[in-house]
């Protein structure tokens, strides 16, 4: 029966774990953006956690528009900030579900990735903007993020675990099996 628990102990363990990453936000992902071409004045564009979310701070005294991919392009604009003692913290915005964005479809994690436990580069994208008559185009990136998926965290610490298993099991066995080595080995040979 104790054999019969220990062989069930991963497949149990792996059951009540599931739950955690389903938890898991939907999307690991944050976005990194490269920068403008070409750079605009008192305009900051920064990325932020989620695919297609953005951080701006529109200093410029303009209306800034983000145009989409459709046909005509649909225009997402961000209102200047009235000019003041101290400048506000930028404004975070989720690219809207009703245009085409290249970042709006994200192909799901794999387990590489996770297994990795490193950054990866999943879409490079770019999508063109106007600040008044000065047209620009936005480069930018959405990045997996282990950080942000606690899968990725828990295989992580079973990697590390199985390692110190494996150390561990090496380090009580090997003088073990050094000391009984004689032992070991005639009987080898008798039976030979």
């Amino acid at each position: 029966m104790k054999r019969l628990a220990l062989a069930l102990a991963p497949t149990i363990l792996v059951m009540l774990l599931s739950p955690l990453a389903s938890l898991a936000e939907d999307q690991p992902y944050k976005t990194v953006v490269d920068g403008t071409v070409p750079k605009i004045n008192n305009l900051t564009i920064q990325g932020a956690t989620g695919g297609c979310d953005l951080l701006v701070q529109n200093l410029t005294g303009q209306t800034v528009t983000l145009f989409d991919m459709s046909k005509p392009p649909k225009p997402f604009g961000f209102v200047a900030q009235p000019k003041g003692a101290s400048p506000k913290p930028p404004i975070a915005a989720h690219l809207p579900a009703n245009g085409v964005w290249p970042c709006a479809s994200l192909p799901a994690v794999t387990e590489d990735q996770r297994w990795n436990h490193a950054e990866a580069t999943v879409v490079s994208w770019t999508i063109k903007g106007a600040v008044g008559a000065v047209t620009f185009v936005l480069n930018a990136r959405s990045v997996y993020d282990p950080a942000l998926d606690p899968s990725a965290e828990w295989t992580f610490y079973l990697r590390v675990a199985v390692g110190l298993m494996v150390v561990g099991s090496l380090l009580v066995a090997g003088p073990y099996l050094f000391k009984r080595r004689r032992e070991i080995l005639g009987k080898s040979k008798k039976a030979a």
